[in-house]
Order: C-alpha cells, then sequence, then structure tokens
C-alpha cells in the first residue's frame, strides 16, 4: 500500500473539503430559516465604505469563504507535493510541512468553535495525516542508512 500514504490521504481528503466547502457552502447557497434569510439579505443589501469600495458584509464573507477554498486546495497540492520528496531532501522543506501542519491545527481548533461536526473531524484528521506524514519523513532522514 505505498499509494496510500499520510501525504496522499490528507491530499484526497483536502481535495474533498475544499469541493465540499465551495460547492456546499459557498455557492449552494439554500435557506436556514426566515432569521438567517433576513441576516443574509441584509448583509447583501447594505453598502458601505471601506477604503476607498463599496463593500457589503456578503461581500466579505463570500470573499474570505473563497480564500478558505483557495487554501484548502493549495494545502492539497502540497501535501501532494510533501509526499515526493526524498529523505535527503526533506531538510529543505520540512519547514514548509510543520508550517502547513501548523496551519491546519489551527484550522481544526477554529472548524471545532465555530463551524459544525463535520467540519471539525475532517479538519482534525487532516491535522493528524499531515503530522504522521511529515514525522515519518523525518524519521526516514534519521534512519541509519544501509
Amino acid at each position: 500500500m505505498k499509494y496510500l500514504t499520510p501525504y496522499r490521504i490528507a491530499a484526497g481528503i483536502l481535495v474533498l473539503f475544499c469541493l465540499g466547502h465551495t460547492a456546499g457552502g459557498m455557492l449552494a447557497q439554500k435557506s436556514l430559516g426566515a432569521e438567517s434569510d433576513t441576516v443574509f439579505d441584509a448583509m447583501k443589501a447594505v453598502h458601505f465604505n471601506f477604503n476607498g469600495a463599496s463593500c457589503t458584509w456578503y461581500g466579505f464573507w463570500f470573499a474570505f469563504g473563497l480564500t478558505a477554498s483557495i487554501f484548502l486546495l493549495l494545502s492539497a497540492l502540497l501535501a501532494w507535493k510533501l509526499d515526493k520528496v526524498a529523505a535527503e531532501n526533506w531538510p529543505v522543506v520540512s519547514t514548509i510541512a510543520w508550517m502547513l501542519l501548523a496551519c491546519h491545527v489551527a484550522n481544526a481548533a477554529l472548524s471545532w468553535a465555530y463551524f459544525f461536526t463535520g467540519a471539525g473531524i475532517l479538519a482534525t484528521i487532516v491535522a493528524i495525516l499531515l503530522a504522521v506524514g511529515a514525522l515519518q519523513k523525518q524519521s526516514q532522514l534519521q534512519a541509519p542508512s544501509r
């Protein structure tokens, strides 16, 4: 099962997370009830000037949501690429791997605090897989060569 590595599994989950977040959360904006719809409509209707631009809270929400989708997609690409790094090259990219892990630990904490259980579970699984992948790569570097 050399094809199912922690980094590759994390990359696959991150792609699914991105698709679910983008298609299910950002683009399929279904009603969550009358009170929620009222707030959402107000977010779209109320314009304000921010640094010389006419903005809405909906615009901020939508743009930040798509930014999160881009982060998830970039994370998937990085995880996939980190899987392919040879042990002798690990020191060059290890900081990237550990910072990616730190970002996803923070993402998991935010998901549990502000979103729903599914997002928290996925984010936690991704963080665990990134940690296992980085630790495996680190141990390959430290293993004596034969």
